[in-house]
C-alpha cells in the first residue's frame, strides 16, 4: 500500500511534562488525547474544541489510553509522556457525533519549495536549510502528514528549474512528479523579508489545483497556516462521516488479478482496514475474476479515493459516479 508510515501513528500523542504528579499526568493525557482528536476531525480548530462529542472524550480522557510510558530526553533532558490512544473505541463515539473524522489514508505529500533570502532564490535543501526542515516536519506531524522531499538528482535538475515553480508551472511541476508516484504534490516560494516570511503556493491533487498566498508572519505560523490549508482542501474528500449523517449504500465489485490465495488473504485484510465498508462477501468466482458485494456508509468519492490512494486495487474506468458493477484490478506487489 502506497499510505503514509504516519498513518500508524494517527493516535499517538507526545506531551512535555512539568513533573510527575498524578494530577499534572492526568492533565497530560487529555492535552494528548486533544491533540489526537484536533488531528483527526476534520473541522477549525475551534470548532472541534466546542463541539460537544469532543468534550465528552476530554471529561474521560484516561479511559482512551491504549499503552504510555514517560522518559528522558537525552538533548533538553525534559520529561516526556508519550501515549497511544484507542483507535476502535474513539472511533465508536465519534460515530455517533456530529463533526466528520479522518483517520487514514494520509498521503504522502511531494513537496517542490523554493526558499529566497536577500534577492537570492533556490530549492529547498533539507541539508541546507535544517531549521525550515525541523519546522516542516514538527508541524506536519501535528495534522499527520508526511512530507516527501524530491532527490534533486540530475533527473530533477533537468526537468524542473527554480523559475519554474516561482511561475507556478503546475503542468511542468506534475510531470517531474509523476516519478514519485504520489497524489498530492505542494509547491511554493517562501521569502524572508526584514523579520518575517511571505508564502505562495499551489496544492496539485488529482486534476485538482488550489493556490493562495501569505502576508508577513513567522515561520513557524507559515508552515503551520499552510499545511492546515492543505487539510482543508483533502480531508472531506478522504473523511468519514458521523452515523446519523450517513447514507448506507451498497454495489458489486469485479476483482481481476487474484492469482494466488495470498493475493486473496491480502485483499480481504484490505477490505476490513477500511473504517468506511460496513461489510462485504465474495458471491462468485467467474473467468478468473473475484465478485464482492460491499455495503457502506458515507460519500462514494471518499470510498473511491481511498481505493485510488492505497493503490491495492486499480481501475481504468471512470468511477466519479457509483455503478450497479465497478470493476478492478488486483495491483500486484
Amino acid at each position: 500500500m502506497n499510505i503514509s508510515a504516519q498513518e500508524n501513528h494517527l493516535f499517538d500523542a507526545e506531551i512535555t511534562l512539568t513533573g510527575q504528579s498524578p494530577t499534572i499526568r492526568k492533565a497530560a493525557i487529555r492535552q494528548g488525547l486533544y491533540d489526537v482528536l484536533q488531528r483527526v476531525m476534520v473541522a477549525e480548530p475551534s470548532e472541534v474544541e466546542q463541539d460537544m462529542t469532543v468534550q465528552t472524550i476530554l471529561a474521560a480522557a484516561s479511559q482512551y489510553v491504549e499503552t504510555f510510558y514517560t522518559a528522558v530526553e537525552s538533548e533538553s533532558g525534559q520529561q516526556v509522556m508519550y501515549v497511544s490512544f484507542k483507535k476502535a473505541a474513539l472511533l465508536e463515539r465519534l460515530r455517533n457525533g456530529v463533526l466528520s473524522f479522518w483517520v487514514a489514508s494520509r498521503p504522502k505529500i511531494l513537496l517542490w519549495l523554493v526558499v529566497e533570502k536577500e534577492q537570492q532564490r533556490g530549492f529547498f535543501y533539507p541539508q541546507v536549510h535544517s531549521a525550515i526542515q525541523e519546522t516542516l516536519l514538527a508541524q506536519s506531524s501535528r495534522l499527520g502528514f508526511q512530507p516527501l522531499f524530491p532527490l534533486f538528482d540530475l533527473d530533477d535538475y533537468m526537468l524542473l528549474t527554480v523559475n519554474d515553480v516561482v511561475l507556478n508551472d503546475s503542468e511542468k511541476i506534475r510531470r517531474v512528479s509523476n516519478r514519485y508516484h504520489v497524489d498530492v504534490i505542494l509547491s511554493g516560494v517562501i521569502k524572508r523579508d526584514d523579520n518575517c516570511w511571505q508564502g505562495r503556493w499551489s496544492l496539485l491533487f488529482r486534476d485538482q489545483a488550489h493556490n493562495w498566498e501569505q502576508s508577513c508572519i513567522q515561520l513557524p505560523a507559515l508552515v503551520q497556516s499552510t499545511l492546515r490549508n492543505v487539510y482543508r482542501e483533502l480531508a472531506p474528500q478522504l473523511a468519514i462521516q458521523p452515523d446519523n449523517q450517513k447514507v448506507q449504500d451498497s454495489f458489486l465489485m469485479k476483482v481481476a488479478g487474484i492469482n494466488e490465495m495470498q493475493n486473496l488473504h491480502q485483499l480481504t485484510r484490505y477490505f476490513k482496514s477500511i473504517d468506511l465498508i460496513r461489510s462485504f462477501y465474495g458471491y462468485k468466482i467467474e473467468d478468473g475474476s473475484n465478485f464482492y458485494k460491499i455495503e457502506f456508509n458515507g460519500d462514494w468519492a471518499s470510498l473511491v479515493n481511498k481505493f485510488l490512494l492505497d493503490k491495492v486495487i486499480q481501475t481504468t474506468q471512470d468511477v466519479s459516479v457509483m455503478s450497479e458493477l465497478v470493476e478492478f484490478q488486483f495491483r500486484q506487489e
